[in-house]
């Protein structure tokens, strides 16, 4: 996968200056474009106003210090395939498939060899780190050994060109893999806490934590679970040669999780760290899937997980639903170099826009999955975003990996060093603050002898004195080509200030832009370019009145930083959630809330798409008060907008877009044993049966989660059988009264309910 093979262990390639500056002289100049399009950007600082987190400003493995404070990164993170198996003790690791399954160390400088290094080197540098526990319950044990010998296994397809011992793991048919690895040879035992009992060596996660603990600083105490544990079986097949199947996967998050919760009461957990769109729905073993229900991996597994913090003692065990989007590509074959930097530039669609159907074999197939609607269209983030919202409400969603820098080895096109990147780059940043991203950290950090660092920096830090991109996302749109052209809008300096960031991924039209700004009042702009005539550094361009028109140049990015002034609104106000997904024909309740201000807010208008059904239920909303948005599916499904216009005490008027997913029609649960009286103190026999109908899972496999009113079940959550049924007793109190006993479905099949109701005598 590509996920997985991008990832070597030495995570910067420091491209020569002769290099950048050989594939820049193949750019389009900026200065040499005489034609022209026409573009208007409408920006509504009133409509879409949500708090951008400044912690999507992120990257993977930067140098140094140095490095966060020129680029304004934000979150650092300490991932990868390396970090699965580090011994924060002695520094080590193993490359796994990455490099002949060979111990190493984890890093060549200080800073990545020693964890608590990172963490107090980052914080101190003004960014958040990520640190990443293992789960795989093995660590390296030193910096030489290596799993697959030849004098032990034979020959193999591929020997490391260092060391004619040390073999891939593939026999020399160059398709069967290698088994039989005793972990020992190269790792020691990774557990949660020391007890009687442990092998000799043994590495303690409590250590560790409560080591990193102190380190992190007035930032987050952020641990990512592992690293992309749905391809363990390959990526670290020589101690985990099975697949991973989706009970593991959530069994060792919530064993690990949940104890690091004890020996770190900061700790914001990150979970589960999927590598790609198939495994997304899939996870690494087909079978599996079909052993639950049919039902897709990241719903089931978020669905499980909540069903167990709400089942348990300690509360939550996931603070963040994390993944990993690398865009799925179509074969390059036959490629030019200008259709990949075209592609490179079109393929951020992937990540926001409804109307994109993906151009990869991939995704644009009918089975990936059978339960999502529009599965050719990726629509990642907001598709995303609507699951975790529509199961486990308040989960924040984070990106710690993506790129978008395509290589193509045939035409010597390395996207690290193209000006296209940039342009990719800062296109993503702009859709991870619209799109309500919550953290997000690129692969890797780019190197700034190359463009793609000024595109992070022109958020953060454009003018070299921490000056950046606004904070409150507000609408900016266009009427331009979307593979051609991208508007980003923001609110700064307490509604003083509209930051707009303009992307023209034409490479020959410069862009004729008239700039229509409404509900501020533009007094002053200046305006900062990146282009292709000076591609490492960023240049203010003009300074003085407002004008609302401006040409932006072809393969450019250009801030603008509108001066001016607006009346703010007395309350911010959100959707509560502004995605999530309901079955077909089914309902979902929205609970629009105020997050700032002490005004009121008074919805006053609805509209949507056709398929869905929004009705204004209790319009009113206050700093105590909740309003409520009734939302009822049609039968098709779909992916559905909708718009909600609210006024405010002082007669300010927002309006928030939101997006309803459809999926197929519910599951049901019918019931055998409903309506039983008997003596209070005894048992009777409750039988939820699922009927997965047109839902499009099986009867098998799923989660029925009861609870009950009084008395007590012998099990909370059960799974259905064969022909669906799930099956519990209740022993009923010792007074007598009425008991109602709920069974729920699983999420991912439509969330079916059923209630029983059963009398004690």
């Amino acid at each position: 996968m590509k996920a997985a093979t991008l990832r070597r262990w030495s995570v910067l390639v420091l491209a020569s200056a002769s290099l950048v500056s050989g594939v820049l002289a193949q750019e389009p100049s900026s200065e040499a474009t005489t034609s022209s399009t026409a573009v208007t950007v409408s920006v509504n600082v009133l409509a879409n106003r949500h708090s951008i987190s400044q912690s999507i400003y992120g990257v993977n493995f930067p140098p140094d210090a140095t490095y966060i404070a020129n680029s304004g990164a934000s979150f650092v993170r300490w991932g990868g395939n390396a970090s699965s198996r580090y011994n924060w003790k002695n520094f080590n690791t193993s490359s796994a498939a990455d490099w002949y399954f060979q111990n190493r160390g984890m890093g060549d400088t200080a800073l990545y060899q020693d964890s608590k290094t990172f963490v107090q080197t980052i914080a101190n540098a003004g960014a958040a780190p990520v640190m990443t526990i293992p789960m795989l319950g093995w660590v390296s044990k030193d910096a030489t050994s290596y799993s697959f010998s030849v004098k032990t296994f034979g020959a193999q397809c591929g020997i490391n060109p260092y060391n004619s011992d040390d073999g891939n793991g593939v026999k020399s048919d160059c398709a069967t893999n290698l088994t039989g690895v005793n972990p020992t040879w190269t790792s020691v035992k990774f557990l949660d806490s020391p007890k009687t009992g442990d092998p000799a060596g043994s590495i303690y996660l409590s250590e560790w934590a409560t080591a990193l603990s102190p380190l992190f600083g007035n930032f987050g105490h952020f641990y990512e679970m592992d690293n992309e544990m749905d391809i363990w079986g390959g990526t670290h097949r020589d101690i985990h040669p099975n697949p991973a199947g989706y009970n593991e996967m959530r069994d060792v998050f919530l064993q690990h999780a949940r104890a690091l919760k004890t020996f770190d009461t900061k700790a914001i957990r990150m979970g589960p760290v999927s590598c790609c769109w198939w495994f997304y729905f899939n996870g690494a073993n087909n079978n599996d899937k079909g052993n639950h229900a049919g039902i897709d991996f990241m719903p089931w597994w978020l669905n499980e997980i909540y069903w167990a913090d709400l089942n348990g003692t300690t509360g939550r065990s996931l603070d963040v639903f994390d993944f990993h989007a690398y865009p799925d590509t179509p074969d390059f074959s036959g490629y030019t170099a200008a259709q990949m930097r075209a592609l490179e530039l079109r393929i951020t669609r992937d990540f926001w826009d409804p109307t994109y159907v993906s151009e990869s074999s991939t995704i644009n197939q009918p089975w990936v999955t059978s339960l999502q609607p529009n599965r050719t269209i990726p629509f990642r983030m907001p598709r995303i975003r609507a699951i975790v919202n529509s199961i486990y409400p308040g989960t924040q969603v984070s990106v710690t990996e993506w790129s978008v820098a395509f290589q193509n080895q045939n035409i010597n096109y390395n996207g690290e060093n193209e000006f296209a990147t940039a342009l990719a780059d800062a296109d993503v940043f702009g859709t991870f603050g619209r799109e309500r991203i919550y953290a997000a950290s690129r692969w890797t950090a780019a190197d700034p002898a190359t463009p793609a660092f000024q595109a992070l920096k022109i958020y953060r830090n454009y003018d070299g004195a921490h000056h950046a991109f606004g904070t409150t996302s507000v609408s900016a749109t266009n009427n331009g080509n979307s593979s051609l052209f991208s508007s980003y809008g923001a609110i700064g300096l307490n509604n003083t200030q509209v930051t707009l960031m303009l992307i023209n991924k034409d490479p020959s039209n410069a862009a004729t832009t008239t700039l229509n700004i409404a509900g501020f009042t533009p007094t002053s702009r200046k305006v900062y370019q990146l282009t292709t005539a000076h591609p490492t550094s960023i240049t203010l361009v003009s300074s003085g009145a407002w004008s609302s028109s401006i040409t932006v140049p072809a393969y450019s990015l250009t801030l603008i930083l509108a001066n001016g002034t607006m009346t703010a609104p007395s309350a911010e106000w959100d959707l509560n959630p502004d995605a999530t997904m309901v079955p077909a024909n089914g309902t979902a309740i929205l609970s629009p809330n105020i997050t700032s201000g002490t005004g009121s807010v008074t919805m006053t208008a609805v509209t949507s798409d056709a398929g869905i059904t929004v009705t204004n239920t209790t319009p009113t909303i206050t700093p105590t008060t909740k309003g409520r948005l009734t939302v009822k599916a049609g039968a098709t499904s779909g992916i559905y907008k909708f718009t909600v216009t609210g006024k405010d005490n002082t007669n300010i008027t927002q309006t928030k877009s939101g997006w309803i997913l459809v999926g197929n029609p519910s599951a049901t649960l019918a019931k055998t044993g409903d309506l039983q009286t008997a003596p209070h103190g005894t048992q009777i026999t409750l039988t939820a049966t699922l009927g997965p109908g047109s839902s499009g899972g099986t009867a098998g496999g799923a989660t029925v989660r009861f609870t009950a009113s009084a008395g007590t079940l012998t099990a909370r959550n059960v799974t259905t059988d064969s022909t669906g049924k799930a099956t519990v007793k209740l022993t009923l109190p010792a007074t007598a009264g009425t008991v109602t006993v709920t069974a729920e479905g699983p999420f991912g099949l439509g969330h079916p309910v059923a209630t029983f109701t059963e009398t004690a005598n």
